[in-house]
C-alpha cells in the first residue's frame, strides 16, 4: 500500500526549492527569437533541461547526443560544451551557429531561434518499448504505475494526452498522469477493471517490475489553452484526476498567472480521493489554487446513475467562477454528457469548455 506520510513531498517540480538549489550557480536569461516566451538556466543545467522544466514543448528525443533532434540557433550569447555528443553537426550548421540545446549549457544571457511543437497535430505518433520502474497500490482498486523509456527514445507528449499500453496481447488507452518536462519518466492511473484486461494484468501481478511494455502515442487533444488569461476550473471524477494532474503541474511549469479551481469527485464510501493529499499539496507551489473535493452517491460494483452524479458536481461549482473560466472536465463520457448540458445551459460558451472521457 501507498504510504501517505510525507505524499505532499512527492510534488513533481518545486521550481523554488530548485533555484535554492543552485544559489552557487550563475543563472541566466533565455529568449526565444520571435516569441514571447523565455526561461532561466543555470551555469549548470542544460538548456533542454532548463526549457523543459518551464514547461516549454521542446522537440527532443534522447537528451544524451545521440538524434540531434535537439538542434537550435544562437543568436546572441556565449554557450559551453557541458558534455559529448555523438550526433555530427554538418558543417553548414556549425556556420549557422547550430548546436545541440542537451549538450550545453549557457555561459551569458542567450536569444536562440528554435522551433517549438505548436500544438498535437505537430507531434508524431511513436511507438516505444519501455519498461516498468514501479508499481504500487494505493488500494484493491487503483494502482500508480510508472514507465521508463529508453534514454535514446523519450515520449514527445503535450499534458493532458493519452497512450495505448500493451502487454502479452492486452491493450488499453489511459491518460498520463505525469507533465511532459519527464518524457522518460511516465506515470499512469490505472483503476482495476474486469473488462479491461491490462489493468488485470496489473492486479494479478501477471506484470513485474523491468517487464516490457509497448507504448504507442501520444493521442488526444485534451490540452491546456496556454494563451489564455481566464481562470482555469479542472473537474475530474475519480481516476480522471490523472490527466488534469499533467495539466494543473504543466501551467505550474509554464509559472501561468491564471487562478485555478479544482473540483475532484469520488465516490462518498471512501473517505477522500484517491490521491487528496497530493492536490492540497499544490496549495504550496500556487498562489491562487481552490480545491473541493465532492463526494457523490456511487457503487462501483453497480450500474449507476450518471445523471445524478453529475448534478451532485454541477451543484458544488461556483457557477460565477466556471462561466468566466475555461472548463477542462475529465470524466466518464455519460456524466461528462450531462455535466456539459448543465454548464452549456446555464451560460458557459461551448468554446470554454475542454472536456475528455476516461
Amino acid at each position: 500500500m501507498l504510504n501517505y506520510t510525507n505524499f505532499s513531498n512527492i510534488f513533481t517540480i518545486n521550481r523554488h526549492t530548485l533555484f535554492n538549489t543552485m544559489k552557487q550557480s550563475d543563472i541566466f536569461q533565455i529568449k526565444l527569437q520571435n516569441s514571447d516566451k523565455s526561461f532561466e538556466s543555470s551555469n549548470s543545467d542544460s538548456i533542454l533541461e532548463a526549457g523543459l522544466r518551464y514547461g516549454l514543448s521542446m522537440r527532443y528525443e534522447c537528451s544524451n547526443g545521440t538524434c540531434g533532434v535537439c538542434r537550435a540557433r544562437l543568436v546572441k550569447g556565449d554557450i559551453e560544451k557541458i558534455k559529448h555528443h555523438d550526433y555530427s553537426l554538418k558543417a553548414e550548421e556549425i556556420d549557422n551557429q547550430e548546436f545541440l540545446m542537451c549538450c550545453h549549457a549557457p555561459r551569458s544571457n542567450l536569444e536562440l531561434d528554435l522551433n517549438l511543437i505548436g500544438d498535437v497535430r505537430s507531434i508524431p505518433l511513436q511507438q516505444i518499448q519501455t519498461k516498468i520502474k514501479k508499481i504500487e497500490f494505493v488500494n484493491d482498486n487503483m494502482a500508480i504505475v510508472r514507465l521508463r523509456t529508453p534514454r535514446s527514445k523519450t515520449l514527445q507528449f503535450m499534458a493532458g494526452q493519452d497512450v495505448e499500453l500493451s502487454f502479452k496481447n492486452s491493450a488499453a488507452r489511459y491518460p498520463i498522469a505525469s507533465c511532459p518536462c519527464h518524457g522518460m519518466e511516465l506515470e499512469f492511473h490505472i483503476r482495476n477493471i474486469n473488462k479491461d484486461k491490462f489493468s488485470q494484468l496489473i492486479f494479478t501481478q501477471a506484470t513485474k517490475v523491468k517487464d516490457s511494455i509497448n507504448l504507442t502515442g501520444p493521442k488526444g487533444v485534451f490540452v491546456l489553452k496556454e494563451l489564455s488569461v481566464r481562470p482555469m476550473v479542472f473537474i475530474a471524477w475519480d481516476g480522471g484526476f490523472a490527466p488534469i494532474r499533467s495539466l494543473v503541474e504543466h501551467a505550474f511549469s509554464l509559472e501561468m498567472p491564471n487562478s485555478i479551481y479544482f473540483y475532484w469527485a469520488y465516490p462518498e464510501n471512501e473517505s477522500t480521493p484517491y490521491f487528496d493529499n497530493h492536490a492540497q499539496s499544490w496549495h504550496a507551489v500556487m498562489d491562487d489554487y481552490h480545491y473541493q473535493s465532492i463526494a457523490c452517491e456511487f457503487d462501483r460494483n453497480s450500474h449507476n446513475d450518471c445523471h445524478k452524479v453529475a448534478k451532485k458536481i454541477y451543484d458544488s461549482l461556483d457557477h460565477n467562477v466556471v462561466n468566466q473560466s475555461e472548463v477542462y472536465i475529465s470524466a466518464p463520457a455519460e456524466v461528462l454528457i450531462y455535466l456539459g448540458e448543465f454548464l452549456l445551459e446555464n451560460g458557459l460558451n461551448d468554446t470554454q469548455l475542454i472536456a475528455s472521457p476516461i
